[in-house]
């Protein structure tokens, strides 16, 4: 299908760009990408092939194909543009922040979310979907289930099917090195017991539409994590040298060992363990090791 490429930009002209996309929760059809001006009425859209073969993640096909429509309307560094949260378009927004674009993360709720279901469900319908089952408030699964559902039931309908395999994500993306908060876990590999506020490897994915955890020890883990949030601190403190971890606290109560003073919540606070005693405090607290602080 045609996808329309409306540009009315008037000389030193600043505007607001809000990029959506639809289909993505669906098996079937392309999913469509829209940028659109709502105030000068500028459209823009394109949609994903429904499979390829360079390699690329679904992330950064979807990055290319935006960049591509920045370039047709002549989006300029001093517009904002208002970007939808899903994760389709983490690439898209790393390619902004590096390419010194002003953008904030939006929820859609006008022009660009309207012609973004549109372009989607035009593609059904001129594949022969009935016109009159529609999205309905947002109720997206029920929509999805309708259009899967024809797909399934006609032999000649299933080259409509996404391509699942190259929109999946690499499994060390599911993977994140990062601190275990103050509950104790179960490591998957060797059974044994993760403590509170130390480093914990989490695996993320879906089944049967549940999203599932599983815990690791970081030397146990499987697959070495791409991603990592673990931030550490090497500390002195009763003739002891020992690494922990900086994580903002809770409303836990505690107090710094050092000072005594109460570590309130949102607090930087460092947690780390001599022997099997948990130790908390301020990291300025203790007498830190030169060059020890280690952001992820």
């Amino acid at each position: 299908m045609g996808f329309p490429r409306i540009n009315l930009r008037g000389v030193g002209f600043v505007k607001e760009w809000h990029v959506e996309d639809a289909g993505g929760g669906c098996r079937a059809f392309s999913e469509v990408l829209v940028l659109v001006c709502e105030e000068s009425r500028e459209i823009f859209a394109t949609a994903l092939p429904l499979t390829w073969d360079d390699g690329f993640s679904l992330e950064e096909k979807a990055c290319n194909q935006l960049t591509g429509l920045m370039e047709k309307a002549g989006v300029q560094k001093n517009d904002r543009l208002v970007v939808c949260s899903g994760n389709i378009f983490n690439t898209f927004q790393h390619w902004l922040t590096e390419s010194g674009y002003t953008w904030d993360i939006g929820k859609m709720d006008g022009l660009a979310h309207d012609l973004a279901e549109y372009f989607f469900h035009t593609q059904a319908v001129q594949a022969g979907f009935p016109p009159e089952l529609q999205l309905v408030e947002r109720n997206y699964r029920e929509y999805y289930s309708l259009i899967e559902k024809w797909i399934g039931a006609d032999p000649g309908l299933q080259v409509f099917w996404k391509d699942r395999k190259v929109r999946r994500k690499p499994a060390e993306t599911r993977y994140i090195l990062k601190c275990n908060g103050g509950h104790s876990r179960s490591c998957q590999q060797c059974r044994q017991k993760i403590r509170p506020y130390s480093p914990v490897v989490v695996y993320r994915y879906r089944e049967n539409g549940h999203r599932i955890r599983r815990y690791f020890h970081p030397a146990c883990t499987p697959v070495t994590p791409l991603k990592s949030t673990l931030e550490t601190f090497v500390a002195n403190w009763n003739a002891s040298r020992f690494e922990g971890v900086i994580l903002n606290a809770r409303d836990e109560k505690r107090t710094c060992l050092i000072c005594g003073q109460v570590v309130g919540p949102g607090d930087r606070t460092f947690y780390g363990y001599i022997d099997d005693q948990l130790i908390v405090g301020h990291p300025a607290c203790f007498k830190e090791e030169k060059d020890a602080v280690r952001g992820a």
